[in-house]
């Protein structure tokens, strides 16, 4: 596995559809479930390191759990739900 992802990649890692919608819940990611943040640099694209995202991956889990409405989740609502249900 590569030492660093695109965010293609990560969004594959996530178990979600696609580049676009990893990046429309990057920041929530970030700021709720403390997602890692990419390689500080100035070029494109962004990059994260592949064992921070797999560490995440194995303490957060993926972002769409079966059960829980994918809408609810982008909105937010389910921030706590998912912090609790890691815990």
């Amino acid at each position: 596995m590569p030492i660093f992802l695109r965010s293609d990649a990560v969004a594959n890692m996530l178990g979600l559809p696609s580049s676009a919608a990893f990046l429309a819940r990057r920041d929530r990611l970030e700021e709720d479930l403390y997602f890692p943040l990419p390689m500080p640099h100035s070029a494109r694209p962004l990059l994260w390191k592949t064992a921070e995202v797999e560490a995440w991956v194995d303490s957060y889990g993926r972002p769409n759990q079966p059960g829980i409405d994918p809408a609810l989740i982008t909105s937010g609502k389910v921030a706590l739900l998912e912090l609790a249900r890691t815990a």
